[in-house]
């Protein structure tokens, strides 16, 4: 299995130092989208007016192999 690291980017930056052991390419980015979608499922986590999540994926050697953006807006219907 191979070392992936995350990234994550949301307004923060968030650098992985250790790293996780993925069985393939798919499932690290089934890992980022299940670390982009747990940030966006925490109100706390997000602006009031939307923004992005982006999950960085790395090798080992330390290059970008990936990158997975979640987008969100909110828009208030105003009288």
């Amino acid at each position: 299995m191979r070392r992936y690291f995350f990234d994550i980017h949301d307004g923060y930056e968030v650098i992985d130092q250790t790293g996780r052991k993925c069985s393939s390419f798919e499932a690290a980015k089934s890992e980022a989208m299940s670390i982009a979608s747990g940030h966006a499922s925490d109100p706390k986590m997000l602006n009031t007016d939307g923004g992005a999540i982006i999950v960085v994926i790395r090798d080992g050697p330390g290059n970008e192999v990936c990158t997975i953006r979640l987008v969100f807006s909110i828009d208030t219907a105003r009288p």
